[in-house]
Formats: C-alpha cells, structure tokens, sequence
C-alpha cells in the first residue's frame, strides 16, 4: 500500500515496523538537508547545541530554526542556500527545525526512513519502489497541522510511484494527496501563493528559498538514516548529478525577485 500521513502524530498511529517512510518537510528543511549530504536530525534546540559541542572541532555545524529563524548561536538557520558546498563538505550538520525533525523523530520506528521533497523526487520514487513492504510518506506539516506544500509533495510522489509500479493500493489519504497534486501541477507556483506557511516566510524576505525548493528533481541523492544520522546515496539508476543548494536554478523563466505573493506580499 501507498500511504500518506498529514502530520507527524498521524505517522505514530500506524504500524510502521514493516514499512518505508519518507519524511517530507517541502519548504524549507527537506531541500536544506537533500544539500547538506552528512545530517544529524534531533528533536530540540537544546539537544542540538549539546551534540554540537560533543565535537569541539569544525567538523560539525550547527543548523536549523524555530518559527522560521536560526536560534541564537547556530551557524546556519534552514535556508538551503546557505549550504553552500564549500560550507558543508567535510561536516556533519547537526539540526533542529520546528517541524521536520519532529517528523523524523515520529518515524523511527519505520524499517527505513529517507527525506523527500520536490527537489529529490525522481530519487525519492526510485529508492521506494526498491522497498519492500508498505511506503508511507509523512508530512512535516506545521506545528501539528495540515500544511499544503507538504500534502501537495506527497502527491506529486503518489502520482510518481504509480507510474512506477503496478497493484499497489492507495490509502485514501493517498488519494487525497494526489488530488492536491493534481490541483498545482500545471502551476506550482500558485502553490506558494496560497500555501499559508510559504506566504509567512515570502513576507520576511525568504522568497528566495521558496523558488529553491520548489525546484523539481534537481538532486540525485535520497538522504537515508543510518545509525540515527541521515546519508545522501545516490538513487540507483540516476543520471541526475548531485548540486549543492547553491547551485539550484530557479524554476523555468522565473527570477529570484519575481513576486511569488499577491500585490502586497513579500517578494520571491
């Protein structure tokens, strides 16, 4: 079966000890740690400083936010931009976010867990359908709520997994999902105009960020816990290169200052 979980509480209601999770967390984390390559996902702020300081050298770098802004002290915030290659190579990321790490925390359970988003998608489906058992895919959401880019990501992976396979089931959350989907297609970036979570961060200036991560297939690699740290692998098969964050091009005839807001939002 094809499963979706709207929100990471959902994700620890089900059966998960035979089944595959991908953990999506579309603007901004899931993009951020596709570009980092080498992460170490916990659930708090505290936590995070503590690993960090375990290190005491400058293999390690600190990342992450709450309500969308890097807490003090931390090197980095969740922008993916600022994973540059020359940045992250060589370090393990150590992060914390509002939503996504809550998620990957919900699903350890799960007999393998791998973050997805638009810009790992072709990756994401292909490393899936080498899975046994049931798929589910878990959206970060937004402090415990339904998110709209993350059910629309979930869908766009249902709708890639279908054409992939054949007598797989869909849950009706599946089905949901891809009605999400299938909504946007034609025009994701209306999308980040009506998604509540992508307007917040448009109008404190991280429209930037949003065109990145709405950048359809642009990695290679599926992040996939190993030992409790997340480890891209390239998907099998893939002709896609790996790109660091910075690296990304923005969608298809767009600009970094084209308006992604209604008159009177922030800016892309």
């Amino acid at each position: 079966m094809i499963d979706v979980a709207f929100t990471p509480e959902e994700a620890r209601a089900l059966p998960l000890a035979r089944t595959s999770a991908v953990v999506i967390d579309a603007v901004r984390a899931s993009t951020t740690i596709v570009g980092a390559r080498a992460v170490l996902p916990v659930a708090t702020v505290e936590e995070a400083r503590r690993r960090a300081a375990s290190w005491r050298d400058a293999r390690v770098l600190l990342g992450g936010e709450r309500d969308g802004e890097p807490p003090a002290g931390f090197e980095c915030g969740n922008s993916p931009a600022e994973y540059t290659a020359d940045r992250v190579r060589g370090r393990t990321v150590v992060f914390t976010t509002t939503n996504g790490t809550r998620a990957l925390v919900a699903v350890r359970a799960a007999s393998a867990v791998a973050v997805g988003g638009f810009v790992n998608a072709n990756a994401v489906a292909a490393w899936l359908t080498s899975r046994p058992g049931d798929w589910v895919l878990v959206c970060a959401g937004e402090k415990g709520r339904f998110c709209l880019e993350d059910a629309a990501c979930a869908g766009l992976l249902v709708g890639r997994l279908q054409a992939l396979t054949t007598g797989r089931s869909l849950s009706d959350a599946a089905r949901a999902a891809l009605t999400v989907w299938e909504h946007y297609r034609d025009d994701p970036r209306r999308l980040l105009a009506e998604a509540t979570w992508a307007r917040t961060l448009a109008e404190r200036g991280r429209g930037p960020d949003l065109a990145l991560c709405l950048t359809l297939d642009a990695f290679d690699v599926v992040p996939e816990t190993l030992d409790g740290a997340l480890v891209a692998g390239a998907a099998a098969g893939s002709a896609l290169r790996h790109r660091s964050s910075s690296e990304l091009t923005l969608p298809e005839g767009a600009r970094h200052n084209d308006p992604i807001l209604p008159t009177g939002g922030g800016d892309a």
